[in-house]
């Protein structure tokens, strides 16, 4: 199988390019959907019974896992590049109806 390349090798995403989309407006928007949904969707998750059985998440409810994970979601809803972004002119443009 040498022909086919692997997905690393097709790849090359650098720390700074992600840090770059997350600071547009449509890394704010990917931001802002997914706090929400982490936000909603973690104190459903340590409420199924399917789930409280697992050692792991039934630690992470004793030590307030929820709250963590409710603080994370906040964080990286609310992260600033820290005015990285001042020198850059972002054009976003609509999608075609």
């Amino acid at each position: 199988m040498q022909g086919s390349p692997s997905i690393g090798d097709r790849i090359e995403v650098t720390a700074a390019e992600v840090r770059d989309f997350l600071a547009s407006p449509a890394g704010r928007r990917l931001r802002r959907i997914f706090a929400a949904s982490v936000i909603v969707a973690a104190p459903l998750l340590f409420r199924a019974p399917v789930f409280r059985r697992h050692p792991l998440l039934r630690l992470l409810e004793a030590i307030g896992g929820v709250a963590l994970l409710i603080k994370a979601a906040e964080a990286i809803r609310d992260w600033d590049a820290g005015g990285q972004q001042e020198d850059r002119v972002v054009i976003d443009v609509p999608p075609a109806s």
